[in-house]
């Protein structure tokens, strides 16, 4: 998948609750993989989630955990 293709999807977490969008990537510039991604939750809320936090992508991105845990790690 190229990077590009995740601009826009929607972030679900385990809980089945809409996140939000993702607006951006985190890339380690040394090894360049993308360590996190950005995400627009709300008009002015971002969020930023490690890829480990990260159980599927398809369609839609599914998280591990409830957002609410996965912010307090």
């Amino acid at each position: 998948m190229k990077v590009k293709e995740l601009f826009g999807k929607e972030i679900i977490d385990a809980n089945a609750k809409v996140v939000g969008y993702i607006k951006d990537v985190v890339i380690d510039e040394k090894k360049w993989v993308v360590t996190g991604i950005v995400v627009k939750a709300g008009f002015i809320r971002k969020l930023t989630i490690q890829v480990a936090d990260v159980d599927k992508v398809g369609d839609k991105v599914v998280l591990k955990a409830a957002i609410d845990k996965i912010q307090k790690t």
